[in-house]
């Protein structure tokens, strides 16, 4: 069963805020075309897969292989003239698309403008179950092999390993008298483990 069985009563329409996606998705700034095109594609797929249609709005000037308002592999991707521009241009969107849309956006500023009629959707719950459907995005391939960030986060305190390997040397080279005591004490003993 689809997550998005819960919110059809007709095809539903997703209209995803492309840039909120990206930043949930850890790309900043000016995104290469070729990461948009990889977000389109796994969009693309997840649209088919859930059998839903897909409104993208990104920003700036169209990409040759997604014009604007063309549809790319089954999801029209449309493009708002400038970031100030953007937050207007997305409610527009979504309102067009009538009672069957569902934004999907990080921007508080565009769900509050879109009002209570529009159903919404944090992006950060849409990355959950769009994540889900598989992990072969280039980006995040190099995060989810290490770990993802939770691991870079927990060893972001830790020295890095020459220090250690030094520190533990040291270590070794000066050992505690109490810790040689021990130590000549149990070679001499025959221990049983």
């Amino acid at each position: 069963m689809s997550l998005f069985n819960l919110f059809k009563s007709s095809k539903t329409v997703l209209v995803v805020d492309g840039i909120s996606l990206n930043d949930a998705l850890g790309l900043k700034g000016k995104v290469p075309p070729r990461t948009q095109l990889q977000v389109l594609r796994r969009l693309a797929r997840f649209a088919q897969r859930e059998n839903l249609g897909m409104v993208v709005v990104l920003t700036g000037s169209p990409l040759n292989k997604a014009p604007a308002g063309k549809k790319f592999e089954e999801i029209r991707v449309v493009y708002s003239k400038s970031l100030d521009a953007h937050t207007k241009f997305l409610v527009k969107t979504v309102r067009s698309k009538g009672s069957s849309a569902i934004l999907v956006s990080g921007n508080a500023i565009a769900e509050k403008i879109a009002g209570r009629n529009v159903k919404t959707m944090r992006v950060s719950t849409f990355r959950k179950i769009f994540d889900f459907g598989g992990s072969d995005f280039a980006v995040n391939d190099r995060s989810e092999r290490s770990g993802g960030e939770g691991n870079r986060n927990r060893n972001r305190n830790r020295p890095p390993r020459r220090q250690q390997k030094a520190s533990s040397e040291k270590k070794q080279e000066h050992p505690s008298k109490e810790n040689s005591d021990v130590d000549a004490i149990n070679e001499l003993i025959d221990l049983v483990d």
